[in-house]
């Protein structure tokens, strides 16, 4: 007879998630909240249904593995490169003064030098599952907060190091000296990191070039799932996250023609195990502690809020983010991370923290957790009370709110084919910023978290201020023909290296646009005939690649892709 215990356990997990986060879902509360209400009423200190198992825990903890894959995969080197300065810049000096604001308030309550340095570091760390999966549920990953939010993960994800070196250290178990020991762990890092990087540039693309020759989706996904984990093994090995590993990999997949192909491998995987990692999370909920200590864990935890949204505002002012922006980083960021339960964990372990005070700082950390999707939900109610009547940006604005956009996409016109460009761009994770010379167009489309501004993009400065400069393409979505032909003469003249697409009603103007500088034409009336005409050939029966390539010889036979772009 086999021990059914497990298979329980996970139709007790599996049960109520489907359960409870529906629920929340027709409620219109994040489903994030419901995973952690779920842990909450099935684990040890709830109706005690399930044990937190060490399985259930380490299998949790690949959720934020995925994601960090996913993120990767989105992000690509060139973007990593251009957030280097909030990477690098906002990231390290967020950390820095968290940690010491947080160290000098512990240091208030009489806990010692060694404890406060812990508790410092730890609650200077922010959830990135938590932050990140509140982003993906709004669709503001590509956002300018989206963007700054990641960029401070990633750094928070590379402080964990020195935090875990420090450890041993602060218990007196080392004998070495700190620098020596932060020397090493750097070197250790920077092994690992390296490793990752040269093997996946020469071996991804043959080994997923072989693989697909074979056409076997199980093998796929086989190898899918071994460079993921087999990157997480590689940085765990060398006391790194697992998380960091995988999205280092994720870049380096980024780069290959498979991203697209591996996502989707992915996508599962992270949606099922990150949901099982907020339920474990919910788990963690000593509800006999949270009411006896009820008062201090509720004040510390808003105390907690309250200090790193506050850093965190201050700082995006320094970097001349706009309030409305630097509110709402400040609140999505002003939560515990998971990272703090594994380094109170130790810090118990070691006699660095008493077991006790250990509990309580784990207990603030998940509520701090817990509330983070009301927390964005709060800043982005504020932000729209600041510019609910603000549709209009100085040239100055625009360009502190596009200082860290590269490789972009830049859509002029935001009516419904410019929306509809922006919803497609927005669900790829590609960054864009649009415009618009109607005032209604951008306050509907500010209300509605898309990234577009009032500005006429017939003046050069307009242009300059969004970035046109650093943009990788210009979509040209109005319907005015003397307007497009002014855009598209400015662009070409004055910015040759960047790629001009442009909607039109016809091919009356089409050889006009032409020669001014255009690349790519798109048609109204031909490309609507072109899919009406692609539904009654797949209705008379002609296969999916057949339409297509159909379709293809159309556009590259009579319009789409003009003959300047195709000679360049």
């Amino acid at each position: 007879m086999h021990d059914t215990k497990y298979l329980l356990d996970i139709i007790i997990l599996l049960s109520a998630a489907v359960i409870i986060v529906v629920v929340f879902w027709k409620l219109n509360i994040s489903p994030v909240l419901g995973y952690f209400v779920a842990g909450t009423i099935i684990g040890s200190h709830g109706f005690h249904l399930i044990e937190s198992s060490a399985i259930i825990n380490n299998l949790a903890e690949f959720g934020v593995v995925f994601l960090l894959f996913l993120i990767g995969i989105e992000l690509t080197f060139d973007r990593l490169i251009a957030m280097r300065i909030h990477v690098f810049g906002f990231g390290t000096l967020q950390v820095i003064v968290s940690a010491v604001i947080i160290w000098g308030i512990a240091r208030m309550f009489n806990i010692d030098y060694k404890g406060s340095v812990v508790i410092g570091g730890a609650l200077a760390l922010s959830s990135t599952a938590i932050v990140l999966q509140v982003l993906q549920e709004k669709g503001h990953q590509a956002s300018q907060i989206g963007r700054l939010s990641i960029a401070v993960l990633l750094l928070q994800d590379f402080a964990v190091v020195p935090l875990i070196v420090m450890l041993p250290l602060l218990a007196g178990e080392s004998k070495n000296s700190i620098t020596i020991m932060l020397l090493y762990s750097v070197l250790k890092a920077g092994v690992a990191l390296a490793l990752i990087f040269i093997t996946g540039r020469l071996l991804l693309r043959p080994l997923f070039s072989t693989i697909a020759s074979i056409k076997s989706s199980e093998i796929f996904i086989a190898t899918t799932l071994l460079i993921v984990l087999g990157a997480a093994f590689i940085t765990e090995n060398f006391n790194l996250s697992m998380a960091l590993g995988a999205f280092v990999s994720g870049l380096l997949v980024a780069e290959t023609e498979y991203r697209y192909d591996v996502e989707q491998v992915v996508l599962p995987f992270k949606k099922l195990l990150l949901g099982l990692f907020f339920m474990t999370v919910g788990m963690s909920i000593n509800i006999t502690l949270l009411i006896s200590k009820l008062s201090i864990i509720i004040l510390l935890s808003f105390l907690l809020i309250i200090i790193k949204s506050s850093i965190i505002f201050i700082l995006c002012k320094f970097f001349r983010f706009q309030i409305a922006s630097a509110i709402k980083a400040g609140l999505l960021l002003s939560q515990g991370g998971e990272f703090a339960f594994i380094l109170f964990g130790l810090a118990a372990e070691k006699n660095v923290l008493s077991s006790d005070l250990a509990q309580i700082l784990m207990m603030i950390t998940t509520i701090t957790m817990a509330f983070t999707p009301l927390l964005a939900t709060l800043g982005d109610w504020i932000s729209h009370l600041i510019n609910k009547n603000k549709i209009s940006f100085s040239s100055q604005e625009l360009l502190l709110d596009t200082q860290d956009l590269d490789q972009h996409v830049v859509v002029v016109g935001f009516g419904r084919v410019g929306r509809m460009v922006a919803r497609v761009l927005t669900a790829e994770q590609v960054h864009y910023i649009a415009s618009d010379i109607q005032p209604h167009v951008v306050k509907n489309g500010r209300d509605e978290g898309f990234p577009v501004y009032l500005g006429n993009l017939t003046k050069l400065s307009t242009l300059e201020s969004m970035g046109i400069s650093r943009a990788k393409i210009i979509i040209i979505a109005i319907n005015n023909d003397v307007t497009t032909k002014k855009i598209i003469s400015l662009v070409a003249k004055n910015f040759p290296n960047i790629i001009i697409a442009v909607r039109l009603p016809d091919l009356t103007n089409a050889e006009t646009y032409q020669d001014l500088g255009a690349h790519y034409l798109i048609p109204e009336t031909c490309e609507t005939g072109l899919q009406l005409g692609a539904v009654a050939l797949g209705i008379s029966g002609f296969s999916a690649n057949a339409i297509s390539s159909l379709k293809n010889n159309f556009r590259t036979g009579g319009y789409f892709i003009t003959k300047k772009h195709t000679e360049e």
